[in-house]
């Protein structure tokens, strides 16, 4: 029992980072794409609020498949299942979003570079990011991925009594 955990836990981690660096890509490359548009954007909705949802959306498709097929093994076209992770990665996304905004309000805004000098003595920058939005990102993403773990093993790809005898 112990075994089946840690793999399935190391396989949903595998499956999730993918699905991180897609939900980060399309969360900064939006923020990037619209810079300026971080803060409010129409009434209590933040231009970041936007820019993270299309990111965990994007992550949430990445993270349906390989779940379903790679860590959890089920191939059937259950669409109860389907409804169960709609709910549940509903309940996630609340959350992401909700530590996402929180920890940007709560954290310094500090800016950090990769820099590489020259023998001019100039500096040449490389990657500039805000450390509010990625420290914000990963809280919520652990935040999130916690609930979604516990939900996906417990709820939404429990084995069946049938399965459990074969």
């Amino acid at each position: 029992m112990l075994y089946q955990t840690t793999k399935e836990v190391t396989k949903f981690t595998i499956s999730g980072v993918i699905a991180v660096l897609a939900d980060f890509s399309v969360y900064y490359g939006l923020g990037v794409i619209f810079t300026g548009l971080e803060g409010d954007i129409v009434g209590p909705i933040h231009g970041n609020d936007i820019f993270k949802a299309c990111g965990f959306l994007g992550g949430t498709f990445v993270t349906y498949n390989l779940n379903k097929f790679w860590t959890w093994r089920q191939n059937d076209k259950n669409n109860r299942r389907l409804r169960n992770f709609i709910l549940l990665y509903a309940i996630a996304f609340v959350i992401n979003i909700s530590v996402n905004r929180g920890s940007i309000q709560f954290l310094p805004d500090n800016e950090m570079a990769l820099i590489t000098p020259k023998a001019s003595g100039d500096v040449v920058q490389w990657f500039a990011f805000k450390t509010d939005k990625l420290f914000a990102f990963l809280l919520a993403t652990i935040a999130s991925a916690s609930v979604s773990f516990t939900g996906q093993k417990l709820w939404v790809f429990k084995k069946e009594d049938d399965e459990l005898d074969q």
